[in-house]
């Protein structure tokens, strides 16, 4: 059996290598978890999102965001719903802008490429979060 390390993650996050490749991980506090947080890969240039970009999809879906504006109601209510701070979603957006991104993967629903990284970006910055946002 091998010899497994295990070491806590800084709240203001890190980088590991793993195999020779070296991933970072962001800081996505409350965005839904509190201790949550984002992989990014600097060499692919694919940030691992979690459930921020997540949408309630059919599960014939294209992969990729094709139409962003057709995309939209079906992230709104989860992100509404779901995140519960502008203050925590605000600074996970300032520092997702400092990274060199081309594509950004939730977990659940479609992946976003090209102009719909900056897109998604621009739109969750101006969505009010939280539970009392109707």
């Amino acid at each position: 059996m091998e010899n497994i390390e295990y070491a806590p993650i800084a709240d203001e996050g890190g980088t590991i290598v793993l195999n020779g490749v070296e991933v970072r991980f962001i800081p996505a506090h409350y965005l839904h978890a509190s201790g949550n947080y984002h992989v990014y890969d600097p060499k692919a240039k694919i940030l691992m999102s979690g459930d921020v970009g997540a949408a309630l999809e059919a599960p014939e879906a294209p992969l990729e965001v094709e139409d962003f504006e057709e995309h939209i109601p079906k992230m709104k209510g989860f992100h509404q719903r779901w995140m519960p701070s502008n203050k925590a979603k605000n600074d996970w957006i300032a520092r997702v802008r400092e990274l060199d991104i081309e594509m950004i993967c939730p977990q659940h629903g479609r992946i976003f490429t090209g102009e719909n990284v900056g897109k998604f970006l621009n739109w969750l910055e101006a969505l009010e979060v939280g539970v009392a946002v109707r």
